[in-house]
Protein backbone atom coordinates (compact mmCIF):
# COMPACT_ATOMS: atom_id res chain seq x y z
CA UNK A 1 0.00 0.00 0.00
CA UNK A 2 1.46 3.33 -0.70
CA UNK A 3 1.17 6.00 1.66
CA UNK A 4 -0.03 9.63 -0.28
CA UNK A 5 -0.36 12.37 1.40
CA UNK A 6 -2.39 15.42 -0.26
CA UNK A 7 -3.66 18.94 0.22
CA UNK A 8 -7.16 17.29 1.25
CA UNK A 9 -5.61 16.30 4.77
CA UNK A 10 -4.86 18.04 7.49
CA UNK A 11 -2.84 17.42 10.31
CA UNK A 12 -4.61 15.18 11.84
CA UNK A 13 -4.14 12.86 9.25
CA UNK A 14 -0.21 13.78 9.37
CA UNK A 15 -0.11 12.69 12.92
CA UNK A 16 -1.97 9.52 12.26
CA UNK A 17 0.35 8.10 9.82
CA UNK A 18 3.08 9.25 11.89
CA UNK A 19 1.76 7.59 15.04
CA UNK A 20 1.63 4.40 12.64
CA UNK A 21 5.51 4.63 11.81
CA UNK A 22 5.54 6.31 8.79
CA UNK A 23 8.43 8.92 8.40
CA UNK A 24 9.09 11.87 6.19
CA UNK A 25 11.85 13.99 5.47
CA UNK A 26 13.36 16.65 3.32
CA UNK A 27 15.48 15.87 0.54
CA UNK A 28 18.67 14.48 1.07
CA UNK A 29 20.96 14.31 -1.46
CA UNK A 30 22.76 11.70 -0.26
CA UNK A 31 19.85 9.46 -0.50
CA UNK A 32 17.03 11.38 -3.07
CA UNK A 33 17.14 12.21 -6.59
CA UNK A 34 15.08 15.51 -7.86
CA UNK A 35 11.34 14.10 -9.25
CA UNK A 36 8.93 16.07 -10.77
CA UNK A 37 6.10 16.74 -7.86
CA UNK A 38 4.22 18.83 -10.42
CA UNK A 39 6.13 22.21 -10.48
CA UNK A 40 7.35 22.12 -13.54
CA UNK A 41 10.50 19.91 -13.89
CA UNK A 42 12.96 17.81 -11.05
CA UNK A 43 12.30 18.78 -7.64
CA UNK A 44 14.32 18.64 -4.74
CA UNK A 45 12.35 21.08 -2.31
CA UNK A 46 9.79 23.83 -2.20
CA UNK A 47 10.15 26.22 0.47
CA UNK A 48 7.20 28.00 2.60
CA UNK A 49 7.95 30.62 5.11
CA UNK A 50 5.94 30.78 8.04
CA UNK A 51 4.91 31.55 11.49
CA UNK A 52 7.76 29.34 13.72
CA UNK A 53 6.48 27.42 17.00
CA UNK A 54 9.30 29.51 19.21
CA UNK A 55 8.66 32.98 17.47
CA UNK A 56 9.90 34.49 14.32
CA UNK A 57 9.39 32.66 11.25
CA UNK A 58 10.91 29.58 9.47
CA UNK A 59 11.58 27.98 6.12
CA UNK A 60 10.27 24.45 6.10
CA UNK A 61 9.91 22.53 2.88
CA UNK A 62 6.29 21.59 1.44
CA UNK A 63 8.14 18.52 -0.30
CA UNK A 64 8.98 15.48 1.67
CA UNK A 65 10.04 12.20 1.20
CA UNK A 66 8.95 8.66 2.41
CA UNK A 67 11.37 5.53 3.19
CA UNK A 68 11.01 4.29 -0.38
CA UNK A 69 12.46 7.87 -1.55
CA UNK A 70 9.02 8.71 -3.18
CA UNK A 71 8.19 12.84 -3.11
CA UNK A 72 5.06 14.09 -2.10
CA UNK A 73 4.45 18.40 -2.64
CA UNK A 74 2.21 18.80 0.45
CA UNK A 75 -0.27 21.54 -0.46
CA UNK A 76 -1.92 22.07 3.11
CA UNK A 77 -0.29 24.50 5.19
CA UNK A 78 -1.03 22.72 8.53
CA UNK A 79 0.22 19.40 7.28
CA UNK A 80 3.34 21.14 6.12
CA UNK A 81 4.43 22.25 9.46
CA UNK A 82 2.86 19.53 11.20
CA UNK A 83 5.76 17.13 9.29
CA UNK A 84 8.08 20.06 10.19
CA UNK A 85 7.30 20.04 13.64
CA UNK A 86 7.92 16.44 13.70
CA UNK A 87 10.55 16.20 12.20
CA UNK A 88 12.49 18.79 14.42
CA UNK A 89 11.41 17.06 17.47
CA UNK A 90 12.23 13.63 16.40
CA UNK A 91 15.65 14.06 14.55
CA UNK A 92 16.89 16.97 16.33
CA UNK A 93 17.80 18.79 13.55
CA UNK A 94 16.16 22.81 13.48
CA UNK A 95 15.05 24.79 10.22
CA UNK A 96 16.53 28.06 9.89
CA UNK A 97 14.41 30.90 11.88
CA UNK A 98 14.44 34.39 10.77
CA UNK A 99 13.03 37.61 12.50
CA UNK A 100 10.52 38.89 9.35
CA UNK A 101 8.88 36.73 6.44
CA UNK A 102 10.58 38.70 4.31
CA UNK A 103 14.36 38.15 5.29
CA UNK A 104 12.84 34.10 5.21
CA UNK A 105 11.79 34.46 1.55
CA UNK A 106 14.29 36.10 0.90
CA UNK A 107 16.98 33.32 1.80
CA UNK A 108 14.83 30.77 0.25
CA UNK A 109 14.84 32.46 -2.99
CA UNK A 110 18.48 32.73 -2.76
CA UNK A 111 18.56 29.14 -1.53
CA UNK A 112 16.67 28.01 -5.05
CA UNK A 113 18.91 30.38 -6.99
CA UNK A 114 21.71 28.46 -5.42
CA UNK A 115 20.72 24.82 -6.09
CA UNK A 116 18.25 24.36 -3.69
CA UNK A 117 18.84 21.10 -1.53
CA UNK A 118 20.86 19.27 -3.92
CA UNK A 119 23.77 21.54 -2.46
CA UNK A 120 22.64 20.14 0.97
CA UNK A 121 19.84 20.02 3.75
CA UNK A 122 17.98 22.63 4.89
CA UNK A 123 17.75 21.75 8.68
CA UNK A 124 20.69 21.22 10.97
CA UNK A 125 21.61 19.90 14.41
CA UNK A 126 21.79 22.27 17.24
CA UNK A 127 20.20 25.45 18.10
CA UNK A 128 20.51 27.67 14.69
CA UNK A 129 21.01 31.65 15.55
CA UNK A 130 18.15 33.86 14.06
CA UNK A 131 19.04 35.01 10.83
CA UNK A 132 17.81 38.72 9.59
Amino acid sequence: MKLLLDSTMGSKSVEMFMRRGESFEPFDPSKHIPKDVGLGGPSTEYLITENAPDGGFWNIPSIWWDKKGNPTHIKDREQALALARHYEETTGKRFPRYGTPGAGSFAAMNRSAMGGASQGGLARYGSEQWKR
